[in-house]
Order: C-alpha cells, then structure tokens, then sequence
C-alpha cells in the first residue's frame, strides 16, 4: 500500500511539474532527413494524437484514477497481477500512469489538450480525493482478506494476521491521502498566482499599445472598463457642480 500511495499519488505531482514532455522537446534533436520521423517526432505525435486527447480528457484521467483503484484491488485481477511477477510490474507502472494523467490534468506543466480553469481544476481536487479515502476505510472494514490464496502462501508464520495487515495497509491509504492533496493546493496557489501575473502583464501591454495608437480596440475589456469608469467619475462631478450652483443661486436670494 505504500508503494502504491508514493507512486500513484506523491511522485506524479513532481513528475508532472517538471514538464517532462516539453523538456524531452527541448533535448531531442529533430529528424535530419526532412520528412523522416525520429524520437522527437514519435513524441510529439503522440502527444498531439487523438488518443491522448481523449483519456487527458479530465473527466476520462479522473475515472481511470478512481475507477481502476477499486477495479484492481476489489476483483481477482489484485491475485492474478500478484502471483505473476510481470504483472506485479504492470500493476506498478498502472499506478504511476494513472496518477500522472491525472495529476497532469490538474498541475501539467506540459501542454494539454483540453485546459481546465484554475477554479475547475479547485473543485475536480475536492471531489477526487475522498475516493482515497473512501478506499481506504473499505479495506479496513473488511472482514475477509483480499488475495487470501496468494497471502497464506507467502506470508511468515511470525508475523500478524493477513486480515489485521489489511486492516494496516487501509489505514495508510486513508491516511496518505491528506499528503498529495496538500502539496497539490501549494502548487495550484503558486500556479494560479503566476498565471494572474502574467495576464496582467499582457493586459498592460495591451493598454500601452492602445494608448500610443491614439485609441483603445473595441475589444480591449481593460480599456472598457476604464472608460467606464471615467464615464461615471464625469457623471458624479457634474452632478456636484450642478449642487453648488442651485445652492449659490439660493444664497443670492434675499
């Protein structure tokens, strides 16, 4: 259960922070025959084909995250990839991708096919993280253990009961859950925070070049709503000006 709970929940957020596909971009060097394909366009077609597009569909990343969770380990599939040890492998590497697709959907540095908003990708957070723990207090209510052929072959005679180290791996399952979901709301604060920055920089820029055009673009939401306010600003000293000169025509009457 450790094993599971690093590699599907506390390495993808790293892995995926580190833009690793537009870093292999960066390294490799294109084809050097035009036309050819090589490593780095074997990438980025992979990157930019349909099938990505639909499984880094948030929705699709966030049913193979939870769904195959409780798939794996609540049906024979758990004692058939632990009895092989190729399958014990594939189990691993499924827990690594599926965390990094879903993690990429909500932390991805890397471009994506569909982008979700910063508040969207807040909620989608929020209503994930609980299957986690949904998992892990199943595990620990249960009154049979899971694999039981597989764990009565294997298990030392010295140690606890196969039921009561289920129990335990539970606990660490509902348990690790608060850790990720920490580490991900730093990021996405970090994250939204610089994506702010940024937009107001190009806002800025915006306005500089409306103002040395002589104009502002229909278009420019930022010159808009200045424009309203300078609007409203004019209104209210008109109205002023309009007071004091009913109230110095009132002071001239005898």
């Amino acid at each position: 259960m450790a094993q599971h709970m690093v590699l599907n929940m506390l390495a993808p957020i790293f892995l995926v922070v580190g833009a690793p596909v537009t870093l292999a971009l960066r390294a490799l060097k294109p084809a050097r025959i035009r036309g050819d394909r090589g490593p780095r366009e074997w990438l980025t077609a992979i990157v930019h084909s349909r099938y990505v597009a639909v499984i880094a569909h948030p929705a699709v990343a966030t049913i193979i995250f939870v769904a195959s969770l409780f798939a794996l380990y609540f049906t024979p599939l758990f004692e058939a990839a632990m009895r092989n040890h190729l399958g014990h492998i594939a189990m691993m590497v499924h827990f690594l991708a599926a965390g990094a697709l879903f993690f990429w959907v909500l932390l991805g540095v890397d471009p994506a096919p569909k982008k979700l908003p910063y508040p969207g990708r807040l909620l989608l957070l929020f209503v994930t993280m609980p299957f986690h723990a949904f998992f892990g207090i199943a595990l620990m209510n249960m009154s049979q253990a899971l694999a039981l052929g597989w764990y009565e072959s294997v298990d030392p005679p010295w140690g606890t009961t196969i039921l009561h180290d289920q129990h335990t791996g539970g606990a660490i399952a509902w348990a690790f859950g608060e850790i990720p979901t920490f580490i991900v709301l730093i990021v996405l604060a970090f994250q939204w925070y610089g994506d702010d920055q940024r937009q107001a920089r190009r806002l800025d820029r915006r306005a500089d070049r409306a103002a040395k055009a002589g104009g502002a673009p229909e278009d420019d939401e930022l010159a808009v709503y200045n424009a309203r306010l300078a609007k409203l600003a004019e209104r209210d000293r008109a109205g002023r000006d309009g007071a004091e000169a009913e109230a110095g025509e009132r002071g001239k009457r005898p």
